[in-house]
């Protein structure tokens, strides 16, 4: 067989040929393996789970914690405000016009302590009217009993003039009491937490002067959902806190409204407080917490070492000098601690600080403080 001359351009064009064909087979093959993906493919892996090359490959400084065993529990939270048990309006049984406040907005004052006293001149020369008319009327009344035993009157005329005599004692007991009137006082011990009266200003009978709030005693009230107001019982436990103070107070379950409400589909539950300090004030806003399904012996992780991969709550567990991340369901959670029900075990440590640097499998260095 002839070879072709290879100074021919027919023959150089072939060489050529092949060459390139070798050159664009040698680029291409790399990439075909690389899109093909790791060799026995499967799903992709967590954000946490990924191993091998992409774990760091220096130790990773890091702080652990062991998981313990305590008391968490599932708790009704909800907000409310102080009242007083006792509160009742400072009324004005007589009218006239304010002459002095014995007890201003803000006094502490005691069961029958003068709060405030009308101008009363009238109302005593009322009285000493009244009082004349009755020693008057007595006077008569025992005259007139003389002249019956010597039977110079009927009997008929002795009840008249005894009966005169009755109803000036009467007028004396109405002016005595409308002038006793005049003097508004506490009706009970507390504080005077609202005067809505002044010197100088008239005020009329039954008008309401103010409040007297008895502040030894305090409640608040709850709405509690359905569900959870059969789980409530008198004298349960609970706690409220006051942003305000920085300080948290214990409370009871006082009772509980056994009605549901159809519109909102709650019922009332009334919370005895207690402050020995007499610092909460009724109006302070509170947020109150009632314990409803205690875990006394729940397997506690703090929420400082989750991670969450894709929404799934976990954890980096040490595991040497190399973590593992491990997914966790979890129950009950509080403000720093989670309960975990699978994922974890009592004694394992955590990653509590360093977490955002691991990969599953990746070194890591512990720091001990």
């Amino acid at each position: 067989m002839k070879r072709p001359n290879p100074d021919s351009p027919r023959a150089y064009t072939m060489g050529n040929s092949s060459t390139m064909k070798r050159a664009l087979l040698a680029l291409l093959l790399p990439l075909a393996a690389a899109s093909c993906g790791p060799a026995g493919g499967g799903p992709p892996e967590g954000k946490w789970g990924k191993k091998g090359g992409d774990a760091p490959a220096e130790a990773v400084p890091v702080k652990v914690a062991g998981l313990k065993r305590g008391l968490i529990a599932q708790k009704l939270l909800t907000t409310a405000t102080v009242d007083p048990v006792r509160r009742v309006d400072l009324v004005s049984k007589a009218s006239g016009v304010v002459k002095e406040i014995a007890a201003p907005e803000g006094s502490a004052v005691k069961a029958g302590d003068v709060v405030a006293r009308l101008d009363d001149e009238e109302l005593a020369l009322a009285v000493k009217k009244a009082e004349v008319n009755e020693s008057k009327a007595r006077a008569d009344y025992e005259h007139s009993g003389t002249l019956l035993k010597e039977k110079f009157v009927s009997l008929d005329e002795f009840r008249k003039v005894e009966q005169a005599w009755r109803t000036a004692e009467l007028e004396v007991e109405s002016a005595g009491l409308a002038l006793a009137n005049a003097t508004i006082k506490a009706p009970i011990a507390g504080t005077v937490t609202r005067l809505d009266v002044q010197k100088g200003r008239y005020v009329s009978a039954n008008a309401a002067l103010g409040e007297i709030t008895d502040l030894s005693e305090l409640e608040c009230v709850i709405h509690v959902p359905e569900k959870d107001a059969l789980r409530l019982a008198e004298g349960q436990p609970a706690e409220i806190a006051s942003e305000s103070l920085q300080a948290a107070f214990p409370a009871k379950v006082k009772r509980v409204n056994q009605v549901i409400d159809r519109t909102s589909g709650t019922a009332k539950a009334y919370l005895a407080l207690e402050d020995a300090s007499g610092r909460l004030r009724p109006g302070m806003f509170i947020d109150v917490s009632i314990v409803i399904e205690p875990h006394p012996d729940a397997l506690l992780v703090p929420k400082k070492a989750l991670v969450y991969d894709e929404g799934r709550p976990g954890v980096f567990v040490r595991k040497g000098e190399s973590v593992k991340w491990s997914e966790l369901t979890l129950g009950f959670q509080e403000k720093d601690e989670a309960e975990v029900l699978k994922g974890a075990e009592l004694g394992d440590e955590v990653v509590m600080v360093g977490q955002s640097g691991l990969k599953d499998g990746a070194k890591i260095r512990v720091i001990v403080e």
